[in-house]
This record gives C-alpha cells, structure tokens and sequence, in this order.
C-alpha cells in the first residue's frame, strides 16, 4: 500500500530554496510510489493568523479547528496522511510565520480534559525540511529541528529532520546543487517507506 504523505510549506516565496528542496523530496516520495500532496501556507486563506485561542476546538466533538477557513480544512486532513512533513526556511532562528501559523492550529487536533490529553494522530508520522543560510551551528537550524522534535514528542512520535544548511538567498543557484537534491530526494524516497 502506498503512502499518503502531505507536506506543508512554509516560505512566502514561491520558487524559494525551501520550495525547490520539498519538490525534489516529492519527487524522490513518488519515485517510491507515495502519493504527495503539497500545500503551500504562504497562500492559504485564513481568518485569524495562528490560533486565536478561543477554545471552541475543545467544547467541539470533532477534532477539527472551529475558524471556518482553509488552514483548518488542512489540519484536520493530518490524520488522513501517513506523513506529514513542515518544510520551513529558517527566519531569525526560527520556523517561518507561515508555517508557524499552521502548527498553532494543530491545538484543535487534541483535547484536554482532567488532566487527559486526547488526540487522533496515532498514525501519522511526522518529518522536517529546514533550510538556511548559515550552517548547522549559528542559523537558528538546529532550533527550528528542537522545536519540532518536541511538538512530535509531545504527540508519542519521533521525526526525522533534512536540514539544509548554507543556501545562498537565490533558488535559481540552488537548483543546480545536484548534492542537495541527492540528499533531498533519498529523504523522500526515505519517507515512502516509513
């Protein structure tokens, strides 16, 4: 059975270093035969940036964002995927807004009550695309990789992380880095059968 893997993108340029790395991980996805669905945060429509905290997810029978916009459609779906991976640049030591914006509706995929946490997540594995323009020790990387291994964590999981470090701002130079889509696709390929 092939695997259902959705990614979210997280960078406002749409030809940027991250999205030229997450096509050559579909790429190596489906060469292994998974079926790949990108979404491109940036360009979703929402109606509250992030979470607004209002709770309605908790009092809800569903687990599903009760903001009636795109972003909740695509969080919902989670559970639906064999994987879901979070391809992010990192800004100023962190996830980008956009992506970030997405992580803060996942709050509606749980439910807390008497000191119980509930979620339906059991299934899905979860992965990491950061790119950056330093290297590995002074970009914010290895924040941004600590930062989803705990929210995984926090779900009973482990992911795993491609981290490409040390990308110049244009994509149109990397494009042509056939290392780094070596890398990226034998990760994808590495997804499809996880």
């Amino acid at each position: 059975m092939s695997k259902k893997i959705l990614i979210i993108g997280g960078s406002p340029r749409k030809n940027g270093n991250t999205a030229t790395v997450t096509g050559w991980v579909a790429e190596g996805a489906k060469a292994e035969g998974a079926s790949v669905n990108i979404v491109d945060a940036a360009r979703l429509k929402y109606k509250t940036a992030g979470c607004c905290s209002c709770y309605g997810c908790q009092v809800s029978q569903q687990f599903r964002c009760v903001i009636l916009d795109e972003a909740t459609d695509v969080v919902a779906s989670f559970p639906e995927y064999d994987v879901v991976v979070f391809a992010s640049p990192v800004y100023f030591f962190g996830l980008s807004a956009q992506i970030k914006m997405v992580i803060d509706r996942m709050f509606s995929l749980f439910k807390f009550s008497n000191g119980k946490t509930i979620h339906n997540l059991q299934k899905v594995n979860f992965a990491l695309i950061a790119t950056c323009g330093g290297d590995l020790d002074d970009s914010g990387v290895k924040l941004v990789d600590e930062t989803i291994k705990e929210i995984v964590h926090f779900i009973g999981k482990t992911h795993k992380s491609l981290l490409i470090p040390s990308l110049v701002p244009t994509a149109g130079e990397t494009a042509n880095k056939e290392d780094v889509k070596e890398k990226a696709m034998d990760f994808g390929k590495k997804l499809a059968k996880w």
